[in-house]
This record gives C-alpha cells, structure tokens and sequence, in this order.
C-alpha cells in the first residue's frame, strides 16, 4: 500500500483575478482606465470562459500555470481597457431616444406585452388619440415593437440583446431615459408587463382595462387602477421591488397578489367596499386600520378573510386575494 499523500490542489488563477480585478477598479476610479472601454470587454468575455477551461485542464497538475494564466488574462484586461479606443472593436451603444406609434382604426381590443427595462418607465392613457399606443422610448442598445393582429391586436415591445443589463458600465447611464407610454382610452386593452429594476409608474386610470398582469422585479412599481362597472381581473406578482396599487372609488376588480420581500402597498379609497383574502402566510405583517374587520380565521394569524361593514350588499366591490403573503409587509391604507 502506498503511503504517499496526496497534496491538496490549490489554484492561483482566482486569487490572481481577485486582485487584478482591484486593482482594475482602482484604475478605473482614479480615472487612469477609460471608462467609456468598459464596454468592450463586455464583447470579449467568451474568453474568460476559455481561460477557465485551460486552467482546468491544466493548473490541477502545474498550479503556476494556473497564476501565469490570471496573469496573462489580467495583463490582457489591462491592456484592452487603456488602448480600447485604438481597438477594431464595435462601439460602444449611445444613448438614444425612438417614437413607436400603433394605429387605432379599426382596433376593436389590443394585447399589449410590455417588456421594461433598467430605464424609468410612465405607462398612461392617452385621450382624444388616433394611435392605439403612443411610445416615445428612452434606451441604449436596441428596442423593438412587434404588432400582430387586426381588429384584434397585439403588441410586443421588448429590447433586445444584454445592452438593458449592462447599462451601469456606460458613462451615460446616469441620463434620465424613460419610456413614456400613451395607451388609448377608446380601445380596450390587456396589459401584461414584465418589470425590471428601473421604476415603473401606471396611471391606468383613464384606461378601459379588460385584465392586468406585473411580473414584479427589483424596481418600484406605483399601478392606478381604473374604475369599471363590468369589472376585470388583475394579477401583480411581486418581488423585491416595493409596489404600490391605488384603488378605483367605483368599480368592480379582483385582484391578485403574491407577494416576496417587497412590501406591496393598498391604497383603498373612502367609504370604497373592500375586501381582502389572506390564503398563506409567511413573516411579513398585514398592516390594516380599523375599519377593516376579520370577518373569517383566527385572531392571531394573518390568514383569513377581512372586509369594510356592508361588502356583501355594495354595488362596487373590491375584493384582493393574497394568495401567498412571503416576508414582506402588506399595508392597507
């Protein structure tokens, strides 16, 4: 039986590009490095996964060779990043704004997919419009609207490529660009929205709505809903992002919530009939006034059904389903 022992294997190549990677960010900051070539090494990252291929391959038996590949891969960041400018290298993306209309005529209801970005994002009703949808869009990299249908249309707006994820490395990405929405008030429209980490604001309020859906993100999100007689169904599935949802005064709307980390905000107006459904639990708190009665569940559980004195015989009633409250808070204002 052999009695040799095995040395534990021990690479170079991440502590090498730990440091490499401060000291980059040191450059960066004291403004030696270019900032405006960041961009390029978002072009030339297959690389990296290359390295991480060789150093596998070979740093197990030879860790020098694993320190002389962080070395060479650093050496060839640094390089990049102070000569990027003299580089065949496609430019980097510059901020632009572009205007996407949709005609109305003959529109008798529209499906709109909304696909947000890290920019600010104002969603509206537009009066007296013949566009079906009115968007001047503030954005880096690419972003287009696909639209289908006749009488009954849809719409995709969506950008493309990881320009909307990158952002934070381009100089200008503090410049205020925001997507600015008109939606028109004459058509009826399903709305279904994919957030992201830029703020989102939506004042639907002028809107005739048929159905809502958000797929919540990082970013805050402030939702206005409009009021309906025939009523409409509405669904917002919350993440980290705080959300806000103001209620209509009259009207008739379920609403869905499942709710994350985020604290999601119900904003019900005076003397409105409501009504709130709490089906799970978790560490978050339902935050309620006094007005609201537990009507349904044990006292010292959030589970359970509340509502304002006379829901049952209102003529508008806003009834919201907590299907999962998580840990954050739902507040009740």
């Amino acid at each position: 039986m052999s009695n040799q022992q095995h040395q534990p294997y021990r690479s170079f190549f991440w502590p090498v590009i730990t440091l490499g990677a401060g000291v980059i960010w040191l450059l960066t900051n004291l403004g030696m490095i270019p900032t405006e070539n960041l961009w390029i090494l978002i072009q030339l990252w297959p690389i990296l996964l290359i390295i991480i291929g060789l150093d596998v391959l070979f740093a197990r038996r030879l860790p020098l060779v694993g320190a002389l590949l962080a070395l060479l891969t650093v050496g060839a960041v640094v390089f990049v990043l102070l000569e990027g400018g003299s580089l065949a290298l496609s430019e980097k993306p510059e901020p632009r704004t572009e205007t996407f209309v949709v005609s109305a005529e003959d529109v008798e209801a529209a499906r709109f997919n909304l696909d947000l970005t890290a920019q600010p994002a104002d969603v509206s009703g537009r009066q007296n419009s013949e566009l079906l949808i009115d968007a001047e869009i503030g954005h880096f990299g690419n972003v287009e609207m696909i639209v289908a249908g006749g009488a009954d249309k849809e719409v995709t707006l969506e950008q493309r490529g990881m320009v909307s994820w990158l952002v934070w490395l381009l100089p200008e990405a503090h410049q205020e660009l925001v997507w600015d929405i008109g939606l028109s008030t004459e058509v009826p429209f399903e709305l279904n929205v994919n957030g992201s980490t830029g703020v989102a604001n939506f004042d639907l309020s002028e809107v005739q709505l048929e159905a809502f859906y958000l797929d919540g993100s990082t970013g805050a999100s402030t939702i206005v809903f409009p009021a309906s007689q025939e009523g409409y169904q509405a669904r917002v599935d919350a993440s980290t992002g705080e959300i806000r949802i103001v209620l209509p005064a009259e009207g008739n709307l379920t609403l869905r919530l499942d709710g994350s980390t985020g604290q999601i905000t119900l904003d019900v107006p005076e003397g409105a009939a409501f009504r709130l459904e709490v089906q799970n639990g978790g560490t978050g708190d339902v935050i309620r006034p006094d007005w609201m009665m537990k009507v349904e569940g044990q006292p010292d559980r959030d589970e359970g059904v509340y509502q304002t004195q006379g829901f049952d015989a209102a003529e508008y009633q806003l009834t919201v389903i907590m299907e999962d409250l998580s840990t954050g808070n739902l507040v009740i204002e």
